[in-house]
This record gives structure tokens, C-alpha cells and sequence, in this order.
């Protein structure tokens, strides 16, 4: 379901005036929040969490950068302006700074499976992060397809920054040209997808999560699947986001706070 609210931001204040939210939500696993609500640390998220039991937020911000975030917010040491700063340059203020504080206090002290976790939700950018750990996947559970991921990773290397990766990737390249980074990145999640499908692990336990290095195949062919000029490509992305928030769901069981503009509001 899709709620439409007014920005409310500084998550601290009271959630006395937010009563109906109750009855709107009801049973709902997903919560869409539009477009006026997106950005930002809102009292809606934190009445969603505290009272309604939703344990993920998923934002419009790419996957690979979320995994920054969620690891912020279950205390991995980091520092909130660090893993903000990885995100999307539109996100990277106060607003962020606040909503992802606010989860890291809310999860201190509670049981893993009780902490409120974050989700980037969307494969505009790829990043670093999802190179490395998909090779120290590959590499701890089946190092026999090692040297081909690593083929693979070779030919989807970033190009500068996320930003200027993103930028080359989509105006700088022809049609021709892209065609064989979506396949290497098809078959790169291919292979990933079985491996952790069989759940070869001959050095013991990977040390990077099945679930993660799947999802970071996903969205790096999801980044460049939907990197097409055809008009395809806006319902392509609606499809990718909705793909990871329904992998997250069925993996967390987690009702879930979505962030976005109403279309893709409305796929998830």
C-alpha cells in the first residue's frame, strides 16, 4: 500500500498526532511512502517502527550504498557522516544523518533478529563494495569459478566514482557497446545465484552472506540492464526495485517502510 504524507521531519518529537496511521496501515507488509515523505528522517518511519513493528526502511538509494547504511545503523563502528557519505549526493545531509542515528540508537542493545535494518532499494549507481565482496565470495565457496568471476568483475569495473561510472556508462556509450557489460553482468549472477544455491563452501563458511552476494549481483545487472536509452528501461527499473524488496522480504520476514515516487511506490 501507498501513503502520501506531509515532510515531517526530526524524528524525535512526539507521535501523538499521527493516531490514524494505525488504520491506514493496518495488516500491510509494504508501506510506500511518496515523494513528499522521501529524503528524509520522518516521525511516520519511526511511529512504523516503534509501535507498528516494521523492521526495514527501503529508500530509493542504490543497493550496494544501502549496505553501507543498514551496517551503520546495526553498529559496525563506522561513523554516521562516513556511511551517508556513501550514499546518492541528494541524500547526503542532515535529514539522512538523522534517520540513520535515530536507527542505530533504536537497535542498540536489541537481539539481531529485533533491529530495525535499511535497504537501498534502487540500482542507479553500483559500488565498490559490490565488486569486492562478490569476489570473496566466489572465492571462499567455489574457488573453482574463481578466475572466471573474476573475468567477469574485470569487465563491470568501475569507471571513476559511482557518479562518473553511472554518467559514462549511460551517455557515453552506445547501444552496441553496452550489450556485452549486460551480459557479463547476467552471467556474473548467474554464476553467483548457483553457487549459493549449492552452498559450496569447501574453506569452511563464506565469509561474505549467500543472500548479500546474490543481491549484489542483482543489482549490478540491474544497474546495467536498466542503463538502456529505450523507454523500456523506466519499467525495468520499477521491476528491479521491486525484485530486491521482495528478496529482502522473503529473506527477513520484515514488514517494510518504501521510500519513492509513486510509481515506484506503486510496483513494489
Amino acid at each position: 500500500m501507498s501513503i502520501d504524507v506531509p515532510y515531517l521531519s526530526t524524528p524525535s518529537r512526539p507521535l501523538d498526532d499521527l493516531g490514524p496511521l494505525h488504520r491506514t496501515v493496518g495488516d500491510a507488509a509494504v508501506v510506500g511512502l511518496g515523494g513528499s515523505a522521501h529524503g528524509a528522517g520522518t516521525r511516520v518511519v519511526r511511529r512504523l517502527v516503534e509501535e507498528l513493528g516494521f523492521r526495514t526502511i527501503a529508500w530509493e538509494e542504490s543497493w550496494g550504498s544501502g549496505v553501507v547504511l543498514d551496517r551503520y545503523v546495526r553498529g559496525d563502528g563506522s561513523s554516521a557522516r562516513d556511511a551517508v557519505g556513501q550514499a546518492r549526493p541528494g541524500l547526503r545531509g542532515q535529514a539522512m544523518l538523522d534517520l540513520v542515528r535515530w536507527m542505530r540508537e533504536f537497535n542498540r542493545g536489541r537481539p539481531g533478529w529485533d533491529q530495525v535494518r535499511f535497504v537501498g532499494a534502487d540500482v542507479l549507481e553500483p559500488r565498490i563494495l559490490q565488486h569486492i565482496e562478490l569476489h570473496q565470495f566466489v572465492a571462499a565457496a567455489a574457488p573453482d569459478l574463481l578466475p572466471r568471476a573474476h573475468e567477469l568483475l574485470l569487465t563491470l569495473a568501475l569507471r571513476g566514482t559511482p557518479q562518473e561510472h553511472a554518467a559514462w556508462y549511460r551517455h557515453h556509450l552506445t547501444e552496441d557497446e553496452r550489450r556485452p557489460l549486460v551480459a557479463a553482468a547476467r552471467e556474473l549472477h548467474e554464476l553467483v545465484s548457483d553457487v549459493a544455491r549449492r552452498r559450496v563452501a569447501r574453506r569452511g563458511r563464506p565469509i561474505v552472506d549467500a543472500d548479500d552476494a546474490v543481491l549484489h549481483a542483482l543489482a549490478l545487472l540491474g544497474f546495467h540492464e536498466t542503463g538502456s536509452a529505450d523507454a523500456v528501461a523506466g519499467d525495468l527499473r520499477d521491476r528491479y526495485v521491486a525484485a530486491i524488496v521482495t528478496a529482502w522480504q522473503r529473506r527477513t520476514g520484515h514488514r517494510v517502510v518504501y521510500s519513492g515516487p509513486g510509481a515506484r511506490v506503486a510496483s513494489v
